[in-house]
């Protein structure tokens, strides 16, 4: 058993939204080559918490799956590729969730229920701190791109791995269902297509 343990909290978008996220994967590692999240599956990253020891945070989760239990699934749209810098040299090509008043509102919900003190900007990566001179030869094949999906969520996926194994390897450790506790309803808002 392993004294550190690090978690990740994320959410996992439908089957069909990990296969298409797949292929604009692919056809990025065709133009650049190989690159940190080509082998990622699909999802939106919550939190993470490095090096916790397993007795601490075993609690912790508990409490938290009370509170996530009580929230309502939530419908996401995609809406296009977009990209933000890590510094000068680094930069980040991912799919955009739409934000609309009831989805901010989730997340800040979500982020209440977490005790997380960061904003989350819920997005999925697609080609994740690629130099500056790949995302130049990326980007105008992203750009133009008209990629529009609808999804549930219906869970947060909680995933841990041993901080300091060899070959560290994230594994599901949780599962969290969203069940939808009517106190703690948020105004539904109708889609539109962007």
């Amino acid at each position: 058993m392993s004294a550190y343990k690090d978690y990740m909290f994320l959410l996992r978008p439908s089957a069909l939204v990990n296969q298409q996220i797949k292929f604009f994967k692919e056809k990025a590692a065709a133009h650049i080559g190989v690159f940190p999240s080509l082998k990622s599956s699909a999802h939106i990253s919550i939190t993470e918490y490095t090096r916790q020891k397993p007795f601490m945070m075993e609690p912790a989760l508990d409490m938290a799956t009370k509170r996530i239990e009580r929230m309502a699934p939530v419908q996401l749209q995609i809406n296009g590729f977009n990209f933000f810098p890590h510094g000068e040299e680094r930069m980040t090509i991912y799919a955009v969730i739409q934000p609309t008043y009831q989805t901010d509102k989730w997340f800040d919900t979500l982020s209440k229920q977490l005790q997380l003190k960061k904003k989350i900007t819920p997005h999925i990566t697609i080609a994740r701190s690629i130099g500056i001179d790949a995302f130049y030869q990326l980007w105008p094949h992203f750009r133009p791109i008209a990629y529009k999906e609808r999804f549930e969520v219906t869970q947060l996926t909680i995933l841990e791995r041993e901080t300091f194994a060899p070959n560290k390897k994230w594994e599901i450790y949780r599962e969290i269902p969203f069940k939808k506790d009517p106190a703690m309803n948020i105004r539904e808002e109708a889609w539109s297509d962007y």
